[in-house]
Protein backbone atom coordinates (compact mmCIF):
# COMPACT_ATOMS: atom_id res chain seq x y z
CA UNK A 1 0.00 0.00 0.00
CA UNK A 2 1.50 3.37 -1.05
CA UNK A 3 1.70 6.39 1.23
CA UNK A 4 -1.43 8.22 -0.10
CA UNK A 5 -3.45 5.02 0.21
CA UNK A 6 -2.19 4.46 3.76
CA UNK A 7 -3.01 8.06 4.64
CA UNK A 8 -6.52 7.74 3.19
CA UNK A 9 -7.10 4.49 5.03
CA UNK A 10 -5.89 6.06 8.29
CA UNK A 11 -8.16 9.06 7.86
CA UNK A 12 -11.15 6.86 7.09
CA UNK A 13 -10.42 4.70 10.11
CA UNK A 14 -10.07 7.77 12.33
CA UNK A 15 -13.32 9.20 11.03
CA UNK A 16 -15.14 5.91 11.61
CA UNK A 17 -13.80 5.66 15.15
CA UNK A 18 -14.73 9.26 15.91
CA UNK A 19 -18.21 8.86 14.43
CA UNK A 20 -18.78 5.71 16.48
CA UNK A 21 -17.69 7.55 19.63
CA UNK A 22 -20.06 10.43 18.87
CA UNK A 23 -22.97 8.07 18.26
CA UNK A 24 -22.39 6.34 21.56
CA UNK A 25 -22.77 9.66 23.38
CA UNK A 26 -25.67 10.86 21.23
CA UNK A 27 -28.97 11.24 23.09
CA UNK A 28 -32.16 11.53 21.06
CA UNK A 29 -35.82 12.08 21.96
CA UNK A 30 -38.77 10.50 20.18
CA UNK A 31 -42.36 11.47 20.89
CA UNK A 32 -45.21 9.06 20.15
CA UNK A 33 -48.96 9.40 20.48
CA UNK A 34 -50.26 6.04 21.72
CA UNK A 35 -53.97 5.44 21.16
CA UNK A 36 -55.41 3.25 23.93
CA UNK A 37 -58.89 1.76 23.41
CA UNK A 38 -61.05 2.35 26.47
CA UNK A 39 -58.75 4.97 27.97
CA UNK A 40 -60.67 7.02 30.57
CA UNK A 41 -61.01 10.68 29.54
CA UNK A 42 -59.08 11.87 32.60
CA UNK A 43 -55.95 10.12 31.27
CA UNK A 44 -56.27 11.41 27.72
CA UNK A 45 -53.11 13.43 27.03
CA UNK A 46 -51.12 12.12 30.00
CA UNK A 47 -47.42 12.08 29.17
CA UNK A 48 -45.17 9.12 30.02
CA UNK A 49 -41.40 9.47 29.97
CA UNK A 50 -40.06 6.03 29.09
CA UNK A 51 -36.41 5.16 29.83
CA UNK A 52 -34.60 1.84 29.82
CA UNK A 53 -31.22 0.09 29.84
CA UNK A 54 -28.95 2.73 31.35
CA UNK A 55 -26.24 0.22 32.28
CA UNK A 56 -23.01 2.16 32.94
CA UNK A 57 -23.74 5.38 31.04
CA UNK A 58 -23.68 8.70 32.96
CA UNK A 59 -24.54 11.57 30.54
CA UNK A 60 -22.71 14.33 32.34
CA UNK A 61 -22.11 15.16 35.99
CA UNK A 62 -25.06 13.97 38.02
CA UNK A 63 -26.74 12.87 34.76
CA UNK A 64 -27.26 16.56 33.92
CA UNK A 65 -27.52 16.03 30.15
CA UNK A 66 -30.09 13.28 30.54
CA UNK A 67 -32.14 15.13 33.16
CA UNK A 68 -32.17 18.34 31.14
CA UNK A 69 -33.48 16.50 28.09
CA UNK A 70 -36.14 14.74 30.17
CA UNK A 71 -37.30 17.81 32.09
CA UNK A 72 -37.96 19.65 28.83
CA UNK A 73 -40.65 17.04 28.05
CA UNK A 74 -42.69 17.81 31.21
CA UNK A 75 -43.92 14.24 31.85
CA UNK A 76 -46.68 13.21 34.22
CA UNK A 77 -45.18 9.77 34.86
CA UNK A 78 -41.75 8.20 34.43
CA UNK A 79 -41.45 4.50 33.50
CA UNK A 80 -38.06 2.80 33.77
CA UNK A 81 -38.12 -0.71 32.33
CA UNK A 82 -35.02 -2.41 33.66
CA UNK A 83 -31.23 -2.67 33.48
CA UNK A 84 -30.75 0.44 35.56
CA UNK A 85 -27.31 -1.02 36.29
CA UNK A 86 -25.07 -3.64 34.71
CA UNK A 87 -24.54 -6.92 36.53
CA UNK A 88 -20.84 -6.17 37.20
CA UNK A 89 -21.42 -2.72 38.76
CA UNK A 90 -20.92 -2.47 42.52
CA UNK A 91 -21.39 1.25 43.27
CA UNK A 92 -25.08 1.94 42.79
CA UNK A 93 -25.18 5.37 44.45
CA UNK A 94 -25.29 7.13 41.05
CA UNK A 95 -28.41 5.14 40.20
CA UNK A 96 -30.13 6.41 43.33
CA UNK A 97 -29.16 9.95 42.38
CA UNK A 98 -30.66 9.55 38.92
CA UNK A 99 -33.94 8.19 40.25
CA UNK A 100 -34.10 10.94 42.86
CA UNK A 101 -33.76 13.53 40.12
CA UNK A 102 -36.33 11.78 37.92
CA UNK A 103 -38.81 11.87 40.82
CA UNK A 104 -38.82 15.65 40.53
CA UNK A 105 -40.23 15.29 37.01
CA UNK A 106 -43.13 12.95 37.79
CA UNK A 107 -44.16 9.77 39.59
CA UNK A 108 -41.49 7.13 38.89
CA UNK A 109 -42.38 3.48 38.20
CA UNK A 110 -39.54 0.95 37.92
CA UNK A 111 -39.25 -2.75 37.13
CA UNK A 112 -36.02 -4.72 37.10
CA UNK A 113 -34.44 -6.30 34.02
CA UNK A 114 -32.17 -9.27 33.47
CA UNK A 115 -29.01 -7.51 34.70
CA UNK A 116 -30.59 -6.69 38.07
CA UNK A 117 -31.86 -10.29 38.25
CA UNK A 118 -28.29 -11.52 37.72
CA UNK A 119 -27.18 -9.53 40.79
CA UNK A 120 -30.06 -10.28 43.18
CA UNK A 121 -28.38 -9.08 46.41
CA UNK A 122 -27.48 -5.67 44.98
CA UNK A 123 -30.84 -5.44 43.25
CA UNK A 124 -32.69 -6.16 46.49
CA UNK A 125 -30.80 -3.43 48.35
CA UNK A 126 -31.32 -0.97 45.51
CA UNK A 127 -35.06 -1.68 45.33
CA UNK A 128 -35.45 -1.21 49.08
CA UNK A 129 -33.70 2.15 48.92
CA UNK A 130 -35.81 3.19 45.94
CA UNK A 131 -39.00 2.32 47.82
CA UNK A 132 -37.84 4.42 50.76
CA UNK A 133 -37.29 7.32 48.35
CA UNK A 134 -40.83 6.99 47.00
CA UNK A 135 -40.16 5.19 43.72
CA UNK A 136 -42.93 2.73 42.76
CA UNK A 137 -40.98 -0.53 42.45
CA UNK A 138 -43.29 -2.69 40.35
CA UNK A 139 -41.68 -6.12 40.54
CA UNK A 140 -44.60 -8.53 39.95
CA UNK A 141 -47.21 -6.21 41.38
CA UNK A 142 -50.01 -3.86 40.29
CA UNK A 143 -50.95 -0.35 41.35
CA UNK A 144 -53.98 1.74 40.48
CA UNK A 145 -53.58 5.25 39.06
CA UNK A 146 -56.59 7.38 39.96
CA UNK A 147 -57.78 10.75 38.73
CA UNK A 148 -61.10 11.66 40.27
CA UNK A 149 -63.45 8.73 39.82
CA UNK A 150 -61.48 7.26 36.90
CA UNK A 151 -58.52 4.88 37.02
CA UNK A 152 -56.10 2.76 35.03
CA UNK A 153 -53.70 0.09 36.31
CA UNK A 154 -49.92 -0.19 36.13
CA UNK A 155 -48.49 -3.70 36.37
CA UNK A 156 -44.81 -4.65 36.50
CA UNK A 157 -43.69 -8.16 35.50
CA UNK A 158 -40.29 -9.70 36.24
CA UNK A 159 -39.64 -12.53 33.81
CA UNK A 160 -37.72 -15.60 35.06
CA UNK A 161 -33.94 -15.44 34.69
CA UNK A 162 -34.17 -18.62 32.62
CA UNK A 163 -36.14 -16.66 30.03
CA UNK A 164 -33.00 -14.68 29.22
CA UNK A 165 -30.40 -17.42 29.43
CA UNK A 166 -29.79 -20.92 30.78
CA UNK A 167 -26.59 -21.19 32.79
CA UNK A 168 -23.84 -18.67 32.12
CA UNK A 169 -24.00 -18.39 28.36
CA UNK A 170 -26.77 -20.73 27.17
CA UNK A 171 -29.62 -19.47 25.04
CA UNK A 172 -31.23 -22.77 24.13
CA UNK A 173 -34.09 -24.12 26.18
CA UNK A 174 -34.97 -20.73 27.65
CA UNK A 175 -38.29 -20.33 29.45
CA UNK A 176 -40.98 -19.20 27.03
CA UNK A 177 -43.30 -16.39 28.07
CA UNK A 178 -46.96 -17.36 27.75
CA UNK A 179 -50.22 -15.81 28.96
CA UNK A 180 -50.31 -18.59 31.58
CA UNK A 181 -46.86 -17.60 32.87
CA UNK A 182 -47.95 -13.96 32.99
CA UNK A 183 -50.95 -14.92 35.13
CA UNK A 184 -48.64 -16.88 37.45
CA UNK A 185 -46.37 -13.85 37.82
CA UNK A 186 -48.87 -11.00 38.15
CA UNK A 187 -52.37 -12.49 38.13
CA UNK A 188 -55.12 -11.50 35.71
CA UNK A 189 -55.58 -7.88 34.61
CA UNK A 190 -58.72 -6.13 35.79
CA UNK A 191 -61.56 -6.81 33.38
CA UNK A 192 -62.62 -3.74 31.43
CA UNK A 193 -59.79 -1.55 32.77
CA UNK A 194 -56.77 -0.19 30.91
CA UNK A 195 -53.57 -1.90 32.07
CA UNK A 196 -50.12 -0.47 31.37
CA UNK A 197 -47.50 -3.23 31.59
CA UNK A 198 -43.87 -2.59 32.49
CA UNK A 199 -41.75 -5.57 31.42
CA UNK A 200 -38.12 -5.63 30.33
CA UNK A 201 -38.23 -7.87 27.25
CA UNK A 202 -40.47 -6.81 24.33
CA UNK A 203 -40.06 -9.96 22.25
CA UNK A 204 -43.00 -11.91 23.82
CA UNK A 205 -45.42 -9.12 22.83
CA UNK A 206 -48.02 -11.60 21.60
CA UNK A 207 -48.17 -13.18 25.08
CA UNK A 208 -48.55 -9.76 26.72
CA UNK A 209 -51.38 -8.88 24.34
CA UNK A 210 -53.17 -12.17 24.96
CA UNK A 211 -52.70 -11.73 28.72
CA UNK A 212 -54.52 -8.41 28.48
CA UNK A 213 -51.95 -5.59 28.35
CA UNK A 214 -53.37 -2.40 26.88
CA UNK A 215 -49.88 -0.95 26.43
CA UNK A 216 -46.61 -2.73 27.24
CA UNK A 217 -43.44 -0.71 27.82
CA UNK A 218 -40.12 -2.52 27.27
CA UNK A 219 -36.44 -2.13 26.41
CA UNK A 220 -33.78 -4.88 26.53
CA UNK A 221 -33.04 -5.16 22.80
CA UNK A 222 -30.98 -1.93 22.68
CA UNK A 223 -32.58 -1.02 19.37
CA UNK A 224 -30.95 -4.06 17.79
CA UNK A 225 -27.44 -2.75 18.68
CA UNK A 226 -26.72 -1.94 15.02
CA UNK A 227 -29.55 -0.51 12.92
CA UNK A 228 -29.57 -0.97 9.16
CA UNK A 229 -31.47 1.28 6.72
CA UNK A 230 -34.86 -0.20 5.67
CA UNK A 231 -34.19 -3.23 7.88
CA UNK A 232 -34.05 -2.04 11.49
CA UNK A 233 -32.27 -3.65 14.41
CA UNK A 234 -29.69 -6.33 13.66
CA UNK A 235 -29.20 -8.25 16.91
CA UNK A 236 -30.93 -9.01 20.21
CA UNK A 237 -29.05 -9.79 23.46
CA UNK A 238 -30.00 -13.45 22.95
CA UNK A 239 -27.86 -13.46 19.76
CA UNK A 240 -30.99 -13.55 17.58
CA UNK A 241 -30.78 -11.75 14.25
CA UNK A 242 -33.33 -9.12 13.25
CA UNK A 243 -35.45 -9.06 16.42
CA UNK A 244 -39.12 -8.49 15.63
CA UNK A 245 -39.53 -5.68 18.17
CA UNK A 246 -36.53 -3.40 18.68
CA UNK A 247 -37.57 0.27 18.70
CA UNK A 248 -40.76 2.29 18.44
CA UNK A 249 -44.48 1.50 18.72
CA UNK A 250 -46.08 -1.76 17.58
CA UNK A 251 -49.71 -2.93 17.42
CA UNK A 252 -51.38 -6.27 18.09
CA UNK A 253 -55.15 -5.96 17.99
CA UNK A 254 -56.13 -3.58 20.78
CA UNK A 255 -52.70 -3.89 22.45
CA UNK A 256 -49.74 -1.60 21.92
CA UNK A 257 -46.03 -2.07 22.60
CA UNK A 258 -43.62 0.82 23.19
CA UNK A 259 -39.99 -0.27 22.88
CA UNK A 260 -37.10 1.93 23.98
CA UNK A 261 -33.76 1.56 22.23
CA UNK A 262 -32.23 2.24 25.63
CA UNK A 263 -29.60 4.57 26.95
CA UNK A 264 -26.50 2.42 27.43
CA UNK A 265 -24.34 -0.23 25.76
CA UNK A 266 -22.49 -0.05 22.43
CA UNK A 267 -24.58 0.99 19.43
CA UNK A 268 -24.08 1.89 15.78
CA UNK A 269 -26.47 3.99 13.65
CA UNK A 270 -28.67 3.65 16.72
CA UNK A 271 -28.50 6.61 19.11
CA UNK A 272 -29.55 6.34 22.75
CA UNK A 273 -33.23 7.08 23.15
CA UNK A 274 -35.60 8.98 25.40
CA UNK A 275 -39.27 8.30 24.68
CA UNK A 276 -42.23 10.50 25.48
CA UNK A 277 -45.44 8.48 25.01
CA UNK A 278 -48.64 10.52 25.15
CA UNK A 279 -51.76 8.47 25.90
CA UNK A 280 -54.68 9.18 23.55
CA UNK A 281 -58.25 7.94 23.72
CA UNK A 282 -58.80 8.43 19.95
Amino acid sequence: MNIPAKLGFGLALSFAAGWTLVQNRWLTTNEYDVTVPGLPPAFDGKRILHLSDLHTKRYGDGFNNLINSCSFLEPDYVFFTGDLFSRHETNLDPKLLLMERLMKLGQVYYVIGNHEADAPDRSHVLCEKLREMGVHVMNNRTERLEIGNEHINVTGAVLPRTHYRVGKMGFRGRTAVTPELMRELVGKPESGAVTLLLVHDPLPFEAYAEWGASVAFSGHVHGGVIRLPFVGGLLSPERCLFPKYSKGVYLNGDSRLVVSAGLGKFRLHNPSQIILATLKST
